[in-house]
C-alpha cells in the first residue's frame, strides 16, 4: 500500500469522525449561541493557522515523495544484488519501510490530533470558517 492511498484514507478517516461528531457538538451548543458563530467570519488569526497547516501538509507531502524516491533506490540496489549482497539489501530495504512507516504513523497522529483541533476552532467561528477554510477544499479535492 502506498503512503499517498494510506494518508488519503487516514483524512478521509478524519472526515468521518469529523461528519459523526457534528451533530452531537450541535446538540450541546445553545441554538442562540448557534445561530450568533454562523455570522461570524474566520479571524486573521485563523487565517494565519489555515496557512500554517497547509505549509504542514506541503512539508509532509514533500518528505512522503523524498522517502518514496529513497525506498526506489534500496529496492533497485536489492533487485540487482545477488547471492548474500542480496540478503544484506533486502534487510536495508526492510529497515527503511519500518523506519518509514514508524514516522509516518507518528506524523498522521499528530495532524489528526492539529486537524481536529482546526475543524473545532472553525466549528465554533461558524459554518462560513469552515467553508472558506483553503485546507478543507484542498482535502476535499484528493482524488482516490
Amino acid at each position: 500500500m502506498s503512503t499517498k492511498t494510506v494518508v488519503t484514507a487516514m483524512m478521509a478517516g478524519c472526515a468521518v469522525v469529523l461528519m459523526w461528531s457534528v451533530p452531537g457538538l450541535a446538540a450541546q451548543t445553545p441554538h442562540e449561541q448557534h445561530v450568533a458563530s454562523d455570522a461570524a467570519k474566520p479571524t486573521s488569526d485563523m487565517a494565519a493557522k489555515d496557512k500554517a497547516m497547509m505549509a504542514e501538509r506541503e512539508k509532509m507531502m514533500a518528505d512522503m515523495k523524498a522517502a518514496d524516491q529513497r525506498l526506489d533506490k534500496l529496492v533497485a540496489r536489492m533487485n540487482a544484488a545477488s547471492g548474500a549482497d542480496k540478503v544484506a539489501a533486502t534487510a536495508t530495504v526492510v529497515t527503511e519501510m519500518v523506519m518509514q512507516r514508524r514516522t509516518m504513523q507518528e506524523g498522521m497522529m499528530k495532524m489528526e490530533q492539529g486537524m481536529m483541533t482546526h475543524m473545532m476552532e472553525h466549528m465554533q467561528a461558524g459554518t462560513a470558517s469552515m467553508a472558506m477554510c483553503p485546507l478543507m477544499k484542498q482535502t476535499g479535492d484528493v482524488k482516490h
